[in-house]
């Protein structure tokens, strides 16, 4: 479950064991629909939700998002206040959670006479899957019906979610690699019925509701707890169980920060002893973001950290899992059994030849793809062996794990799954007419060859950021297998220096004397980034232990004076355009999952400049440089645009006709990468 609550007091329940999906699907896509009205005296009714509400009168609501929690205090007519606290618990152990939100509404009467209030929450139940949600519903192939239970006590009120054929299509069984979902989740709500009567709780169709009536006398307050929640089997006696157990560890008290936020202490690090507020504040933050976006997969049963924003949010996919490795890298820190679930949730992916494939969508379907990409054994191979170093569970190289497709159940040691992927890269992805690491269809760059087709080039096309990466990445990996003691990673261990040493002299030969590595070859002719900076390769390369101190400070001084000096907030990827268009995105823009391995090169040689770079990134100062855009100041989308177009502002990656109502926030990169780099930082300092 995900719960991305509004400044309007909106909120978007989110569902993502199965396929993406928002339950509580507005008719504006990527947005939810409930609401909240306070009614005094049986006079006009006060609505508390939404943008034509009293929510954006700023004199008469407050408003307090933090972790887990998102607080709304009304005004009513000068006489009564009400406050609504949206309270989420955190996830004690891995693939298991309480898919469920409370509500503590409290109601306060200020004047001096009695009132009579009557208050009513409501949730629509409407399921739109999120890579369906700008289809008409003509055109949708699965259609969600919601038919409404109560139980007799009028306690527990459920949103019974079924699906039909919209068109002709192959129904598998519910358990079954699937582009849809067979097996929607349904939603309750419940409010506990005093002896009074004073709430019932009911469903209209497809809208769940909590109605509450009381008198409150001068100065008296009245708390009423209502549960929102997803349930897969509409049995009353289950959501009971559900519900307790919700509150076993809730604090009703707790009415600043939400009644799980003893909870959520305990499940962040502790950061005490930092002293930068900024750090403390954003670490914490991100920390956080971690545990709040970590989804479980049904199909795969694991739980991973989605890259988010577009791909999740808007398009329901789960890609790219190269974006899933790098995510992973923080929680080595914070949650070391959800980095070991999201590792084994891509190799899930992995064909037994070694292949990772890019991502899913729907139930643990892989759609066919054009990418043929080069790399996602490197970022595996980086994930893995920050993983062994830091938790010293080298136990996990013998344990068991299953390929793609997983109904199959076929399963390996990790250790051999390692020695697939390697020989994968050394021999399927392969090396080019210069001895670098070829790029197939795609490196980090998923769009390089929108313009240079790789039916053509595909053979011959190097790539100096893969090369650099194995220059800076496998010394980690031989690392971690030594320490490991593991007879059978000696032959591995040799054949991954040998390798590594034909890569590094082809490379430095490259690179010779030159102030920054290139880009990439696609051939003899068609060569980037030879003069023109680009920020892909040159954080590795300042990553890599046979690169002198004194060439890192002379290749940083470079690439920092092309590249970092003219910006307020991060590096950007390019000099100048490559491809003669606007200079955003992935040609001018600044991406978080390439800035900060250069920032963590920088940290091999001078940390004191690797730390004033995590504050220049930091969400702090993108609020100082741009107090106006609010995306960048607490979540953002994978990238942020330069200096050179629109700056400061972030490129749309959906169509023109739905920048409006696209959803551009909580990227797992902003947030996974300075968590990882923070304590990285605190090894090195």
């Amino acid at each position: 479950m995900s719960l991305i609550t509004h400044a309007s007091g909106i909120y978007e329940l989110t569902n993502a064991q199965r396929v993406w999906t928002r339950v509580n699907a507005s008719s504006q896509p990527n947005y939810g629909w409930n609401d909240a009205s306070v009614t005094l005296n049986k006079a006009k009714k006060i609505n508390l939700i939404g943008l034509q509400s009293i929510s954006n009168n700023n004199q008469l609501v407050k408003k307090y998002f933090g972790v887990g929690f998102a607080k709304y205090i009304y005004q009513i007519q000068k006489e009564v206040s009400c406050t609504r606290l949206i309270s989420v618990k955190p996830s004690q152990s891995i693939n298991a959670g309480n898919p469920s939100f409370i509500i503590s509404v409290i109601l306060k009467n200020n004047s001096k006479k009695s009132q009579d209030i009557y208050f009513e929450e409501r949730m629509l139940v409407n399921s739109v899957p999120n890579a369906s949600q700008y289809l008409s519903l003509l055109k949708r192939p699965i259609i969600y019906n919601t038919t409404g239970l109560v139980d007799d006590k009028k306690q527990i009120a459920i949103g019974k979610v079924m699906y039909s054929s919209n068109t002709f299509l192959a129904i598998p069984n519910k358990n079954e690699r699937y582009i849809h979902d067979l097996s929607p989740a349904s939603a309750f709500m419940y409010c506990k019925n005093s002896d009074s009567g004073e709430s019932t709780v009911s469903v209209n169709k497809d809208t769940l509701a909590t109605k509450i009536a009381v008198k409150l006398k001068s100065n008296q307050s009245r708390t009423f707890q209502i549960v929102i929640g997803l349930q897969e089997l509409n049995d009353f006696s289950k959501i009971e169980n559900q519900i307790e157990e919700l509150f076993q560890d809730a604090d009703l008290n707790e009415q600043s920060e939400g009644v799980f936020a003893k909870m959520w202490k305990s499940k962040l690090p502790d950061l005490s002893s930092e002293n930068n507020p900024v750090l403390k504040r954003e670490m914490l933050w991100n920390s956080h973001f971690i545990e709040a976006s970590a989804k479980y997969n049904d199909y795969y049963k694991e739980t991973f950290i989605p890259q988010g924003t577009v791909y999740s949010y808007h398009y329901g996919d789960n890609i790219s899992n190269r974006d899933h490795l790098q995510a992973a890298l923080a929680a080595c820190y914070t949650n070391p059994e959800l980095a070991k679930s999201s590792i084994r949730y891509v190799i899930k992916h992995s064909e037994t030849d070694g292949e990772i494939k890019r991502g899913n969508s729907g139930y643990g379907y892989s759609a066919p793809s054009i990418f043929k990409e080069s790399d996602e054994q490197l970022f595996f191979f980086n994930t893995i062996a920050e993983y062994l170093l830091i938790t010293k569970d080298y136990g996990f190289l013998n344990e068991g794990v299953i390929y793609f497709p997983v109904e199959y159940e076929k399963s390996d040691l990790l250790l051999h799954v390692l020695k697939k992927y390697f020989i994968y890269l050394r021999d399927e992805v392969g090396t080019g007419p210069n001895g670098l690491v070829r790029m197939l269809n795609s490196d980090w760059s998923d769009s390089f060859f929108h313009k240079y087709s790789p039916n053509i080039y595909a053979g011959s096309a190097e790539s100096h950021l893969n090369s650099a990466m194995v220059l800076a990445i496998l010394p980690k990996l031989e690392d971690a297998l030594k320490k490991s003691g593991n007879k059978e990673a000696l032959s591995f261990i040799s054949s991954l220096e040998d390798y590594r040493a034909k890569i590094e002299i082809a490379y430095f030969k490259d690179l010779g004397d030159r102030k920054f590595s290139a880009r990439a070859y696609l051939n003899n002719k068609l060569k980037f980034g030879v003069d023109n900076v680009c920020i892909e390769p040159q954080g590795y390369l300042l990553q890599i232990p046979n690169l002198s101190v004194e060439r890192k400070k002379e290749i940083y001084q470079y690439v920092k004076t092309k590249l970092s000096d003219t910006e307020k907030i991060g590096i950007r990827t390019r000099e100048t355009p490559l491809w003669g268009g606007k200079a955003d995105g992935e040609d001018g823009g600044i991406w978080f999952s390439l800035e900060y391995p250069v920032l963590l090169g920088v940290a091999s040689f001078d940390k004191q400049e690797a730390q004033s770079l995590l504050l220049k990134f930091s969400f702090d100062n993108f609020a100082k440089q741009y107090p106006e855009y609010w995306v960048g100041q607490w979540t953002a989308a994978d990238e942020v645009n330069s200096t050179l177009y629109r700056e400061g502002l972030y490129s749309f990656w959906v169509a023109p006709n739905e920048t409006k109502t696209a959803f551009q926030g909580y990227c797992s990169h902003p947030h996974t990468w300075p968590l990882y780099c923070y304590f990285k930082l605190k090894q090195y300092l």
